[in-house]
């Protein structure tokens, strides 16, 4: 063997000795030091434990654990490998670990070292023979041959080491679960904390004397309020600026407010200044805040308990509606009384009528403008008649409608609040005031025989008789029971009175005419009830007779007033109905000339038929009149001179002869015949009239002189509205056309896109499943649908503005659809398994509420597009028609200024007249609408000026109208307002009916008990 193969295994024996030498030093130091850096780390997690979140642990722990691991790789790793790094080393360490081969083996490396020194210095010298030295290494090599570097090596420090560390990870994880408080402790070692973590918690308070600044939102209208010495609370409405201004308790160079419970929403910057404090936010969301102070040097500190921070959220506006009934069913279209209240936190803007006919768009009157104030309350009388716009109620209508009040929250957006809704039913347009007749004339034939029964039993009549006089017993008897005979018919007038309260079928001039004789009568008959109590029991003297028979003859004149007055009501109201029905002939007419012409252009069969039905229903009003007049003839309702009616024989006849000719198809003879029968109606309507109003001159001369001088002012002012309405309209028209031709370029395109829009609108609304129809939801989604069949009608009429409205009506819709639906989620969450089912019907409950979104934000969006597109209006106008505009704006304030002076001049002449009190209010609503309009002609809205002016000249006319056919009770008392139960007083006054109340106390006269017993019932029902 040569002498490179015996060096050669000496050196790998060395170098397997020296691998295991080193991997022991590495498991031993590793299981040493990972070991110690596990008790590190206790003894520092118990440290972080017990101070808490500190932002130097990382850092600390890091460096620890850093240099730890540094000391044990250099001094177990690092050290080892650097000594062991040459032959003789290893040669020195394994002869530590063997001795008998530790001489040889060092000396063999070392000669083996010189033999290569010398190989490669041949001048030097040489002591000792190469062979010898061979032979001597392969003698060494032999030697260390069987020698096994593990069995020399023990790995026993090593498996100490890693018992060591299984120990103190035992201890640990045992540590842990003793003190769980250790393992967050080490989180904390290697958590960054926030600026709430980091500071120490102090007991203690950290700043003193708190003054809070509170500026309110500017629609709440409040003024800024300070507390002074607060405890940090702060309590406000959503949208607030409040000021904290205090003085820290310890010296710090920074001041925060950490928001939220932990710190987790943000933190707001303080300002410190000459020992002062001042920090300011906004409130917009609850929750709790805390100071926080860093000092100098150290840690920083914070409150141990935060301060509440409350946002109150400005909730909607509560609306209650009060009517006649929550479903109210009339006979035919009459006004109805409409009672609200609202009140809101913070103030209150618009209150509208909202209504829906049938399946028409809902539609908004605008009742008040709160301006901001807390509570309004009032009253209107709302004709559902005059909202169609001239269509007509027809039998079996169906009228929705409620209140809606909305705030003015600048913060989160206005918001409304609706009341519940109310139905109004038209059952038949049409009723016959017949009984009512009978009843008013059962009471003067009544009154009239009471009248008789005095005079023929009066101190006159008695004085012309030749019989004995009666004793004074026997007399007052007598007018005892004249006076029970009296009580029970005005009982009869007073249930008629009370009927009326009920039903509302008298108009408001009768009812005061009746309600007048009631009073006079009742007065009277209290005073004699007085005198004849005193007289019971005792003899009666020649005075107390003498005062009892001056009391009936007061009794007497009363009624004989009383009785004219009756026969003059009853006169007119005749005379009046037959002038109406003239007049609903006349219009019948007009409407078979229309329908003839129409069937002679296009000779449609349907036409025919409908010509056939309304000739036959002209025919059966023909035969009403003429049954009527006869009646008329026949009774004595009004004199002589007001029975010279027109013969119906003849009118009849041509009636008739039409309706044959229509059979036959005859054009030309049905043009001649139906224009003869117009003629002939037209004279009878003129004689019915002239009837009509020739009695009421003669008999109510005072109220018609002064109707008639208001009639013609407020006839001035309608014709001079109607002109400057239509000035308004030519320049309404003039701004359109503007509109149109600036966006004449992009129309089609925007058109289009939002008519997709649209339809994508009704198809998200379609699909919205709302449970039962009467629903709360479904009438909001229904007011949705509606509005979006009118975008989509006034997008083809290219009424942008309009369609704009639908919008945003649309939105507010949805809006409170979405209320709605969290409301009713909420009660079917914690109620009755049947309301749990009634909001199950709609299916899934976030289905619904999302496609409600859904749906608002298109809506939303569309109105955007549309606010976007339109001009303002000052811009669609040329300076000259500025200058036109504000010119009318100033004619309008003019005749605005006239309307009120009418409305003066009407307080003071016709607030006392029947029927007519509130002609100031209609004349002062036209002012109104008159001055809206003026202030829209002053900001170039000419469309909507031109609307207000039109309403305003329709209200005078509609006043006009009504001060011209003025009924005391036929035609036009269907047109009396339904009235709120309860809201009112009886229509009989108010001591006569007190009168009445205490009567039933009394025991009625034997004779009279059933009626008068009858007579409360119903009273009392």
């Amino acid at each position: 063997m040569s002498e490179i193969d015996e060096i050669g295994r000496i050196r790998r024996f060395l170098g397997a000795m020296r691998r295991r030498l080193l991997l022991r030093a590495v498991v031993q130091t590793a299981g040493f030091g990972a070991g110690a850096m596990l008790l590190t780390l206790i003894v520092l997690g118990a440290c972080a434990a017990a101070l808490g979140p500190a932002g130097f642990w990382p850092l600390l722990t890091a460096s620890v654990l850093g240099v730890m691991a540094l000391a044990a790789f250099g001094y177990g790793v690092w050290r080892p490998a650097r000594g062991l790094r040459s032959d003789r080393a290893a040669a020195c360490a394994v002869a530590q670990l063997y001795p008998p081969v530790s001489s040889d083996l060092v000396s063999a490396v070392e000669l083996d070292g010189h033999l290569t020194s010398g190989a490669h210095d041949p001048g030097a010298g040489t002591l000792i023979s190469p062979s010898m030295i061979r032979a001597f290494h392969g003698d060494v090599a032999r030697a260390v041959d069987p020698l096994d570097p593990k069995t020399l090596i023990t790995m026993r420090p090593a498996r100490i080491a890693v018992a060591t560390l299984f120990a103190a990870a035992a201890l640990m994880l045992g540590a842990t679960r003793i003190w769980p408080a250790l393992l967050e402790g080490m989180r904390t070692l290697i958590h960054r904390p926030t600026l709430f973590e980091g500071a120490a918690v102090s007991d203690a308070p950290l700043v003193g004397d708190v003054r809070i600044v509170y500026r309110y939102p500017a629609y709440t209208g409040l003024p800024p309020r300070t507390v002074e010495g607060s405890t940090g609370d702060i309590v406000a409405i959503k949208g607030t600026d409040v000021r904290i201004e205090t003085r820290p308790l310890r010296s710090a160079r920074r001041a925060l407010l950490l928001l939220g419970e932990d710190g987790e929403r943000g933190q707001v910057e303080a300002r410190m200044r000459d020992g002062q404090l001042t920090a300011e936010l906004k409130v917009m969301d609850s929750g709790t805040y805390r100071f926080w102070l860093s000092p100098l040097l150290g840690r920083p500190v914070r409150e141990q308990r935060g301060h509440r921070l409350q946002a109150d959220a400005d909730a909607p506006p509560r609306v209650e509606i009060f009517g006649p009934a929550d479903r109210l069913e009339l006979p035919g279209p009459r006004p109805i009384e409409i009672g609200f209240t609202a009140d809101d936190d913070y103030g209150i803007g618009n209150v509208e009528l909202c209504y829906r006919i049938g399946n028409q768009p809902e539609q908004r009157q605008l009742l008040r403008d709160a301006r901001g104030a807390r509570n309004a309350q009032g009253r209107t009388i709302w004709d559902p008649a005059q909202s169609v716009g001239g269509i007509g109620l027809g039998t079996g209508e169906r009228i929705a409608y409620r209140i809606e009040a909305r705030d003015r929250d600048e913060i989160s957006g206005a918001k409304s609040g609706s009341s519940r809704t109310l139905y109004l039913v038209i059952q038949n347009p049409r009723a016959s005031i017949e009984e009512r007749l009978d009843r008013q004339r059962e009471v003067l034939e009544k009154l009239t025989d009471a009248l008789g029964e005095r005079l023929e039993k009066g101190p006159a009549a008695r004085e012309g008789s030749a019989a004995p006089p009666e004793p004074p017993t026997a007399r007052l008897t007598a007018l005892q029971t004249m006076h029970d005979i009296e009580e029970s018919h005005l009982a009869l007038l007073g249930r008629l009175l009370d009927d009326d309260r009920r039903e509302a079928n008298l108009s408001k001039a009768l009812r005061s005419a009746l309600g007048g004789v009631a009073d006079r009568l009742g007065r009277l008959l209290r005073d004699e009830s007085a005198l004849l109590v005193s007289s019971r029991g005792k003899p009666l003297a020649a005075s107390g007779l003498a005062r009892l028979e001056a009391a009936s003859d007061k009794q007497v004149a009363e009624l004989e007033k009383d009785v004219l007055l009756l026969d003059d009501l009853i006169g007119r109201q005749r005379l009046e109905d037959l002038a109406n029905l003239g007049r609903e002939l006349t219009d019948a007419h007009q409407r078979l000339q229309d329908l003839l012409d129409r069937y002679k252009a296009t000779k449609d069969e349907a036409l025919r038929r409908q010509l056939e039905r309304e000739a036959r229903e002209l025919r059966a009003r023909i035969a009403d009149l003429a049954q009527k007049i006869a009646a008329l003839k026949a009774r004595n309702d009004v004199p002589e001179e007001w029975r010279n009616m027109p013969e119906m024989k003849e009118l009849a006849e041509k009636a008739k002869k039409f309706d044959e000719l229509i059979e036959q198809g005859d054009d030309r003879a049905l043009s001649k015949a139906l224009s003869e029968l117009g003629e002939n109606l037209k004279n009878l309507r003129q004689m019915l009239d002239q009837n009509a109003e020739g009695f009421g001159s003669e008999r109510f001369p005072q109220e018609n002189r002064v109707v008639a001088e208001l009639m013609k002012k407020i006839g001035e002012l309608e014709g001079d509205e109607r002109s400057l309405q239509k000035d308004t309209q030519g320049l309404s028209e003039k701004q359109e056309a503007e509109v149109e031709r600036r966006l004449k370029g992009q129309m089609d395109e925007f058109l289009k896109r939002e008519n997709e829009k649209v339809e994508r609108l009704s198809q998200r609304l379609g699909g919205i499943p709302t449970g039962g129809p009467e629903s709360a939801l479904a009438e909001e989604v229904d007011r949705a649908r509606d509005s979006a069949k009118q975008m989509k009608r006034l997008l083809a009429e290219r009424d942008l503005a309009e369609a704009k409205g639908e919008a945003e009506r649309a939105e507010s819709s949805l809006d409170r659809a979405s209320e709605h639906l969290g409301e009713d989620e909420g009660r079917a969450s914690s109620s009755k398994r049947a309301d749990r089912k009634a909001a199950a019907g709609r299916g899934d409950p976030q289905k619904v509420a999302a496609s409600v979104d859904e749906a608002r934000t298109l809506a939303q969006e569309i109105a955007d597009d549309l606010g976007k597109l339109l001009p303002r209006p000052h811009e669609s106008l040329s300076p000259e028609e500025r200058e036109q505009a504000r010119a009318q704006a100033e004619r309008q304030g003019a005749i605005g200024n006239r309307t009120d002076e009418t409305a003066g001049e009407a307080a003071r002449r016709l607030g006392k007249l029947p029927g007519l009190e509130k002609a100031e209010a209609e004349l002062k609503s036209a002012a109104a609408r008159m001055r809206q309009a003026a202030e829209m002609l002053k900001k170039s809205e000419t469309k909507q000026a031109s609307g207000a002016q039109r309403d305003a000249a329709d209200r005078l006319a509609k006043l006009r109208d009504s001060m011209q056919e003025r009924s005391m009770g036929t035609g036009k008392q269907q047109r009396d307002p339904v009235r709120i139960p309860g809201a009112d007083e009886s229509s009989a006054p108010r001591a006569w009916r007190q009168e009445l109340m205490e009567a039933m106390k009394e025991k009625a006269p034997e004779r009279y008990r059933d009626e008068v017993r009858r007579y409360y019932e119903e009273l009392v029902r």
